[in-house]
């Protein structure tokens, strides 16, 4: 059985799952099991059989690179395909613009971020984003998928045995099918969460709910396209740091504000200060260390900007507005806290200058 290879004895048959779908299966005795269809794949091997331990390693590192070969089509032509139906089929378009085209996955995330296209109609928004992630590889929407794969067999020259095929009732799919929705689906279900979960605190799922008493999340069932689902919700929307919570930032930015008011400061002159804040070069430093009050922070500010009072408020004097050399010398521990609060706040919503009102 094992030898050389004539032209009488090629026949392009594989197993319908010879490659497995993650690289800690292809192990030393998956190798040597499947040595035998090395041949199909490298024009430079002619032996079905092997003789050393480094032609099975050989082997084992060809077949992952096919692996990951595969893994990558799924990606680039699952992402091709969500976007051409998020413009073709549901018209979405960039936000802010006149009709502009979304050329990427990237794009796509632009649009779903953009709030008032997700809460205009967001139930039906919630469909459009379910049928992106879960039904672009449902039956009878998988034709990406399914030409892709013979795509791939065509490269190679080489068909599944129809043998195994047949052993089942429903359809059994090919070791290249698989390998280009796991990743693919893998890969787009986290995205969507991420960019939801973090935006809205919400996102959707087809996956049952793990009953837990330390469950932060809530499961509302839905329908999508006439598919169970859910639609899952953070019972505590946490921070973009290291989640913190979103509600004691904005607690504490507002507080800061309103200190800023009853000292009278003018409008540009607290828009100077963020911008400082959050364009700074400095250090982390634990908040817990922070002995200064708001009161102290600002004073320090005022007085190295030249700040002074009159009838009408607080306005600056002849000094440039930016932090001077003496406000420099004055970054302690304490203002550095207050100074690394402020830009995480700023940050956490996206602040500019222009976007802060009172």
């Amino acid at each position: 059985m094992h030898g050389q290879i004539s032209k009488e004895q090629i026949i392009r048959i594989v197993p319908l799952k010879l490659l497995p779908l993650n690289e800690r299966h292809y192990t030393p005795l998956w190798a040597q099991q499947t040595y035998c269809y090395r041949y199909l794949f490298n024009k430079n091997v002619t032996s079905q059989s092997y003789r050393l331990d480094a032609e099975l390693q050989e082997w084992q590192f060809e077949a992952i690179q096919l692996m990951k070969e595969i893994k990558q089509i799924g990606i680039d032509y699952g992402q091709g395909e969500i976007v051409q139906l998020a413009y073709e089929h549901y018209g979405m378009t960039m936000p802010n613009t006149t009709n502009c085209r979304p050329t990427n996955i990237d794009d796509i995330m632009t649009i779903i971020e953009d709030e008032s296209w997700y809460k205009n109609n967001k139930v039906y928004k919630q469909n459009i984003i379910y049928h992106l992630i879960y039904g672009i590889t449902r039956s009878g929407m998988n034709g990406w998928l399914i030409n892709q794969e013979r795509k791939w067999l065509r490269v190679h020259q080489i068909r599944y045995n129809e043998e195994e095929v047949g052993l089942r009732k429903t359809k059994l799919r090919g070791f290249v099918y698989s390998i280009m929705n796991s990743k693919f689906s893998n890969s787009t279900i986290k995205l969507f969460k991420t960019v939801m979960q973090r935006k809205y605190g919400e996102f959707i799922s087809v996956r049952k709910p793990v009953i837990s008493s330390r469950s932060n999340l809530i499961y509302t069932v839905r329908n999508f396209l006439g598919c169970s689902g859910y639609v899952v919700q953070c019972k505590d929307i946490q921070d973009h740091f290291d989640q913190e919570d979103t509600n004691s930032i904005e607690t504490s930015g507002r507080h800061w504000i309103a200190v800023c008011k009853k000292e009278k400061l003018c409008l540009p002159d607290i828009h100077a200060m963020v911008d400082d804040f959050y364009n700074g070069n400095d250090e982390d430093i634990d908040d817990k260390n922070s002995t200064f009050s708001d009161n102290e922070s600002l004073n320090v500010y005022k007085e190295s900007t030249n700040m002074h009072n009159t009838d009408k408020g607080v306005c600056v004097g002849k000094q440039p507005r930016l932090l001077s050399e003496r406000w420099m010398k004055h970054k302690t521990d304490e203002i550095m806290s207050k100074y690394n609060f402020l830009k995480k706040w700023s940050i956490s919503y996206n602040l500019k200058v222009c976007d802060i009102h009172f």
